[in-house]
């Protein structure tokens, strides 16, 4: 995966749950919980093409939308996900 492609995949993470807290109403002190696969995100099929570099560049886009609104985050993913 090149540095660009995590870039990318971090941003739109970002954008997508800024999106998701805005739409859901969710406030400060609310819990969302994620569930995804990186294998699905990098457009395998799921289980197929676990990515811990995927993982982070999630984890990276997903936490810093919550932690900034002040959103617990939970996670049911895929084990490199959980690592991460």
């Amino acid at each position: 995966m090149t540095e660009a492609f995590a870039k990318q995949i971090e941003t739109e993470a970002r954008q997508a749950m800024t999106e998701l807290v805005a739409a859901a109403k969710l406030k400060k002190g609310d819990i969302l919980v994620v569930g995804c696969s990186t294998s699905e995100v990098i457009g395998g099929k799921i289980g197929t093409t676990s990515s811990p570099e995927t993982a982070r560049a999630l984890v990276a886009g997903i936490y810093s939308a919550t932690k900034e609104r002040n959103i617990y985050l939970g996670a049911q993913c895929c084990e490199h996900l959980n690592r991460a």
